[in-house]
């Protein structure tokens, strides 16, 4: 279980109460997760993504499933309401990528795409403004200081899509995947298109723990 005291009490009400709740609700919303109905659990496609999913639940934000309307809901445990994103997309992750996107519609009717990914790969796709800012400098200190310590890394941004632009996208991206030959490959395409002009809006180190009895055999 993670614990930090500091940023608990920032979330309580510090200057950048608002920004922490927006990477909070990003790792509630950007990922494939579902939930075993029958256990109450969540199934990840990795232990990463369960993690980041757990912590955004420990800290008041959590994810309580899809509904029939493919509405992502998120329980704000503060305000004890339940904020419903419409899942649009998900840009799966792949080790070439080696990053993933959702494009959800938030609930102000807004269409809006949430990358996570390697630290190098999204900053290729980060806006001028957003590579030119203060955010980045200091999340590269943040992310360099994790990497020594041997955490793995992942950036988090976040860009809004008018709805004509998805439009377009939308259509190349459905008929990528109806392709029959080289599907994968067009997909990948097609979700290189969307991913541009992000802006950066923090970052996350997981502990890279190893499976039981692996020190043991090793």
């Amino acid at each position: 279980m993670f614990f930090d005291p500091k940023f608990k009490n920032d979330l309580s009400g510090s200057s950048n109460r608002e920004q922490l709740r927006r990477v909070l609700f990003f790792l509630a919303c950007c990922h494939t997760i579902v939930i075993d109905e029958k256990k109450g659990t969540y199934n990840a496609a990795s232990p990463d993504e369960l993690a980041l999913v757990n912590a955004a639940k420990q800290f008041g934000f959590e994810f309580k499933g899809i509904d029939n309307d493919d509405n992502m809901m998120i329980l704000d445990k503060d305000s004890n309401e339940i904020h419903r994103y419409q899942l649009l997309n998900v840009c799966e992750f792949t080790s070439t990528r080696k990053r993933m996107s959702v494009i959800l519609r938030d609930p102000q009717g807004r269409i809006v795409l949430m990358c996570k990914g390697a630290d190098s790969v999204v900053m290729e796709r980060l806006s001028q403004a957003s590579l030119n800012g203060e955010v980045l400098s200091k999340t590269q200190t943040f992310v360099t200081q994790y990497a020594e310590t041997g955490l793995r890394t992942l950036f988090l941004s976040e860009r809004y899509i008018d709805q004509k632009e998805y439009d377009i996208w939308s259509a190349k991206s459905q008929e990528a995947k109806l392709a029959i030959k080289d599907r994968e490959a067009r997909v990948a395409e097609v979700d290189e298109l969307i991913e541009v002009d992000m802006e950066l809006i923090g970052s996350t180190a997981i502990e890279d723990r190893l499976q039981d009895e692996v020190a043991d055999t090793i």
